[in-house]
């Protein structure tokens, strides 16, 4: 219960680092944790990205973490204004607190905004269940609360061994034509990386994307230095914890088509994927976003999440939109009388 619950602030990077055992133990407690409430995301996120004053609040029942909130706050030095929003904002799809079974949110939005220690929480990307949605507001504070970005996912459970409960057979039978057309000239081969191959794989990720995006005259969001050490380091840290789900297409000896994606409690989550744009006329794009889904059937998942935009070729496979919320909460300065 809260009243028992003792609730700490992790104030540094190595604090944090030491806390992952109990907080993977959590994260694999928490029914609606995504992979983006781990360690295994946000530590690589914070270490690459993180900056201002760590404020991760620990919530303990009888000395077992049950509460965990990933936070951290911005401060403007110029006029002292703070911002506290989550460890991964940005770049992560899905931001939550991680709360064992029966345990409400109330306890850490108290530790929030006791204290004093940040003016304004902005909390994003929430799902519809988030328990944060549903905590009291404390004394002293106002929330507002929109919705943010469509989240399209797909219903798999009970697919089919050959899809056919999923899609349609014109649909079943335009993917066994864009299979045949690739595989026309040279044998196509799927793959799934090893703790030897994982690093090769990343890199053809990050080549196949930033060649669909030179053709837009643009860099793509995998181009940046930063974002390439992240996505290295959670890709390993994801392998060795069960969660990556990273599929290669091979076209005679060359990787044509990277599928980088991630699973947790039954639903497997599309993150990114690259391409040779020499084949989207032969619609390799479609072809490997298939092979995960087939993937994911096999696997026993019952949910293909296609994460954040609602780009039309998501709703072109079925998916239906689920809307993430913000909610943020502001403290209420107290009023000043002139005499």
């Amino acid at each position: 219960m809260p009243g028992r619950m003792k609730f700490d602030t992790i104030a540094d990077t190595a604090a944090l680092d030491a806390i992952a055992p109990e907080w993977t133990d959590l994260w694999q407690r928490d029914e609606l944790s995504t992979p983006f409430q781990s360690p295994h995301w946000l530590l690589p996120w914070w270490r690459t990205f993180g900056s201002d004053q760590l404020f991760a609040i620990a919530g303990r029942d009888n000395g077992r973490l049950d509460a965990f909130a990933p936070l951290y706050i911005l401060r403007d030095e110029d006029s002292d204004d703070t911002l506290g929003i989550f460890i991964g904002t940005g770049i992560t799809d899905y931001l939550d607190v991680l709360l064992a079974p029966g345990t409400p949110a109330d306890g850490i939005v108290d530790a929030m905004t006791r204290d004093g220690a940040c003016a304004t929480w902005d909390l994003q990307q929430l799902r519809p269940a988030s328990a944060l949605l549903r905590a009291m507001t404390p004394p002293g504070w106002t929330v507002n609360t929109e919705d943010q970005d469509p989240c399209p996912f797909l219903r798999i459970e009970g697919a089919g061994d050959e899809m056919q409960n999923l899609f349609s057979t014109h649909f079943r039978k335009k993917l066994r034509y864009y299979r045949r057309s690739l595989a026309r000239d040279a044998p196509v081969s799927f793959e799934q990386p090893t703790a030897q191959t994982l690093d090769q794989y990343v890199t053809a990720l990050f080549e196949l994307h930033a060649a669909r995006w030179r053709q837009k005259d643009m860099p793509g969001m995998l181009a940046d230095e930063f974002i390439q050490r992240f996505h290295r380091d959670a890709a390993r840290r994801m392998f060795d914890a069960g969660a990556l789900r990273m599929h290669a297409m091979r076209r005679g000896e060359s990787i044509v088509a990277i599928f980088y994606g991630f699973a947790h409690h039954g639903t497997v989550y599309y993150y990114l994927s690259g391409y040779d744009p020499a084949l989207e006329r032969l619609s390799v794009g479609t072809v490997i976003v298939a092979h995960a889904l087939e993937q994911a059937v096999r696997e026993g998942a019952h949910t293909f999440d296609f994460l954040r935009g609602a780009e039309e070729y998501k709703h072109a496979w079925g998916a239906v939109d689920r809307m993430n919320v913000r909610r943020q909460l502001v403290r209420v300065q107290p009023l000043t009388v002139d005499r």
